[in-house]
């Protein structure tokens, strides 16, 4: 388990609750094990059964509740969670997964920042509460654009490095790797936990498929998500690597082995282990693209950042610590799914809202106030009584319209009822806002100064 060796982990704590059925601690190890290789139905069965061998062991029910995130539980995560807060309120992992789902699927970063506000207390924990703050701090703050992109820079420089004695082993195991020879078709690297049907398919899988035929793609896949996108990556992928549980230090071992020529980061901030490994540069050359660009990652280890004069204007360069590698034709290209649908002959007048609600601000809320009449609200979280709640805080539900779409298809379908979308601020929309174009949807905006305040810019 400490090596990172999930599947040998697994087989070997399997042995042993075949012979020691009673032993607590080998099930929930087991679970930990399961959960590292995404099988999360079985982490569940694993994690039950050492609570119910011991009911003090408040880590079992911690790892149940982040396989039941994994599933899309969240209602079983939320209390799985709630239930080790119960016992001891201060618990730290449990505040930061807690967080996690406030955040990302309930769509309240602010109650995400509140709870971990405990732990900025706590040295040990400090740096996991300060992460959750800055990344609420993009969807909703107090404090200027400028100040905010300060505070994750200097994030960056304090949390976002390999220590110095693994970074001195690294560079050296570095340098024997440059020495190698040139190849005739370069190793183009490709990390995310986002290869699956994401922004990150629809916005760069007309690239990589352009790519794929000079270089060999080489992806090391971060996430658990298992759809027919990720299937399309698969077979564009010469070599695929999955590294979902892997530490810092060990991902940067495994990016060093594979002699990569150009990396691509396509995670960002939705994957800071991630990013530590990339600090010291583990490839010949590496470029931040989609997938959690929302702003700078703080590091200098990156050759560019690649954008255009919308997104990234060069005047906006002292936000980035990364290079400005502007496309003239802009950043990405969508893609549009094999099952979009068609646009319809006739349209209604109320606008419509399509977006993670993590991204309802009380700014744009207060904004929607201003606008007379119902106005729809479109993602699948709308599912849950507190991301409904957020909104219904500032308007009145007789002018409200929840649609919670049962997949992505439906979701396209609904948006495209609408004349107007209405955009988020600060934090705009960046895929759904190309699908609402292609839609036949008029998007309204307005840009900010942050990459991820300005996915709309454009269209000003």
């Amino acid at each position: 388990m400490a090596q990172g060796q999930w599947v040998r982990a697994e087989q070997f704590f399997g042995s042993v609750v075949q012979t020691q059925s009673q032993h607590a601690g080998a099930w929930h190890n087991l679970g930990v094990c399961s959960l590292a290789l995404g099988k999360a139905h079985v982490a569940i069965q694993a994690c039950d059964t050492a609570f119910a061998l011991s009911n003090t062991l408040w880590q079992s029910q911690l790892i149940k509740g982040k396989a039941s995130y994994q599933l899309g539980w969240i209602d079983e995560a939320h209390a799985c969670f709630m239930s080790v807060l119960k016992a001891d309120p201060i618990n730290a992992p449990a505040r930061v997964a807690l967080a996690d789902v406030y955040m990302n699927r309930l769509g309240q970063p602010m109650k995400a920042a509140q709870i971990v506000q405990p732990l900025l207390l706590l040295p040990e924990h400090r740096e996991d509460a300060e992460l959750t703050q800055l990344m609420a701090g993009l969807y909703d703050r107090d404090a200027s654009a400028n100040d905010h992109n300060a505070r994750v820079m200097e994030f960056s420089r304090q949390s976002l490095r390999l220590d110095a004695n693994s970074t001195e082993r690294l560079t050296q195991q570095r340098g024997r790797r440059n020495s190698q020879i040139v190849r005739k078709r370069p190793r183009v690297g490709l990390i995310s936990p986002q290869f699956c049907v994401s922004p990150v398919y629809f916005l760069t899988i007309a690239g990589w498929q352009h790519v794929a035929k000079g270089c060999d793609i080489v992806v090391f896949n971060r996430g658990h998500n298992q759809d027919w996108a990720t299937e399309i990556f698969q077979k564009l992928a010469k070599q695929w690597h999955n590294v979902q549980e892997m530490a810092a230090h060990q991902l940067a071992n495994v990016l060093l082995e594979a002699d990569i020529d150009v990396l691509y980061d396509l995670g960002g901030w939705m994957d800071p282990v991630a990013l530590k490994a990339l600090s010291i540069k583990p490839a010949r050359k590496m470029f931040k693209w989609v997938g959690g660009q929302s702003v700078t990652t703080g590091l200098e280890s990156f050759d560019g950042w690649i954008g255009d004069a919308w997104q990234s204007p060069e005047h906006l360069q002292y936000l980035y610590s990364e290079p400005l590698v502007n496309i003239p034709q802009g950043y990405a290209h969508y893609t549009p799914p094999s099952y979009l649908p068609a646009i319809p002959s006739t349209k209604r007048d109320e606008p419509v809202i399509f977006s993670n609600p993590a991204k309802l601000s009380r700014a744009f809320l207060k904004h929607l106030q201003t606008i007379k009449g119902r106005k729809c609200f479109i993602h699948r979280q709308f599912q849950f009584a507190a991301a409904r709640e957020n909104v219904l805080n500032f308007l009145d539900a007789n002018e409200v319209e929840f649609i919670c779409p049962k997949n992505h298809q439906e979701a396209l379908q609904f948006l495209g009822l609408h004349k107007v979308m209405l955009d988020t601020f600060p934090y705009s929309s960046g895929l759904t806002a190309r699908e609402a174009q292609a839609m036949g949807v008029q998007v309204i905006a307005r840009a900010g100064l942050l990459f991820c305040e300005r996915h709309t810019a454009r269209l000003v």
